[in-house]
């Protein structure tokens, strides 16, 4: 009996042992489940904080992309200039085509002066023409077709920085000129109204001038300067296009130059005064020689004069001496 409880309460121990050590294994294996399952979650919420990254450094760049393209783009200010010399059988034909060709590129004709022979017939043409910047090398290319290309000369100058800083200050000057009136409408005194009027004054000169300045180099920027010498073919080179020359030679032919030069201007002065010595010669010389022949005739000589020689003379007695 006793035996039969002993081994009823071992077999109750090693149930309950059982129990519990499943109960411990089935946790274990939770346990396990929910460690090896929190790695993939970490796993997968790893793959989205990546792809966060990944999409987070695509952001600024798309920021950065978004940025810039926010920002102000700043346009490059350029002033382009520059001359060209064709040489054309008919310079007053080609004069009009020239025209025709600005006025298609929506330019203008600043200034023009032409030149003829003796018959009237045009032989030189000057033109001063503005076109648009965006058009520039455009009109040179159609302009160098109207005849034989025989000089070109282009410059640039980048004038962004000058541009942008007017633009500021015109701003900064606005300004300016808004907070003084709002001061000049608050002033109380006589002293005061006169004072901020004077500076208001002045602070207005200076917008305008910053305005004028604005103005010419927004005309500079927008339209460049051409300046188109036609020339007649075969015909004589006009001064402004002659190049200097320089060396032995080109000293020799410039000193050679100047010399006759000089050569011909006293040669003129001499001719235009050669008249005027010859009438000189034949008035002149006669008068003078007139008057030298009367300078070396004697005079007579006056009684008084000789009268007072005669006085000096000693007296001699008529007769003898007395004793």
């Amino acid at each position: 009996m006793t035996r039969t409880r002993i081994t009823a309460a071992v077999a109750g121990v090693l149930l309950t042992a059982a129990v519990v050590l499943s109960g411990c294994s089935a946790g274990g294996d939770e346990a396990s489940t929910s460690g090896a399952a929190a790695p993939q979650n970490d796993s997968s919420g790893s793959g989205e904080s990546k792809e966060g990254t990944t999409d987070g450094k695509a952001a600024p760049g798309t920021d950065g992309a978004g940025g810039a393209a926010q920002q102000p783009t700043v346009t490059r200010a350029i002033i382009k200039t520059g001359s060209l010399t064709v040489e054309a059988d008919d310079v007053d034909k080609q004069r009009q085509a020239a025209i025709t060709v600005v006025t298609g590129l929506r330019g203008l004709v600043a200034s023009e002066d032409t030149g003829g022979d003796a018959d009237g017939k045009i032989t030189r043409a000057n033109l001063v023409l503005r076109v648009p910047t965006a058009s520039y090398e455009t009109a040179i290319q159609r302009l160098s077709v109207l005849g034989v290309r025989t000089a070109i000369h282009q410059e640039s100058s980048d004038v962004t920085e000058q541009v942008v800083d007017v633009d500021s200050r015109i701003g900064s000057q606005r300004a300016s000129l808004e907070r003084i009136r709002t001061l000049l409408a608050k002033a109380n005194t006589i002293g005061e109204i006169v004072s901020i009027e004077t500076e208001l004054t002045r602070r207005e000169a200076d917008l305008e001038s910053l305005l004028a300045k604005q103005k010419a180099l927004a005309d500079q920027t927008e339209l460049a300067t051409l300046n188109l010498l036609l020339v007649k073919k075969n015909g004589p080179v006009p001064q402004d296009v002659v190049k200097n020359d320089t060396g032995f030679v080109a000293g020799l032919k410039d000193g050679w130059n100047a010399f006759t030069a000089t050569f011909s201007a006293l040669a003129t002065g001499v001719g235009a005064v050669l008249p005027f010595a010859i009438l000189f010669a034949l008035i002149g010389v006669p008068i003078w020689r007139f008057r030298n022949r009367l300078r070396r005739t004697p005079g007579p000589v006056p009684a008084t004069a000789t009268a007072t020689a005669g006085s000096g003379l000693p007296k001699h007695p008529d007769g003898p001496d007395e004793a």
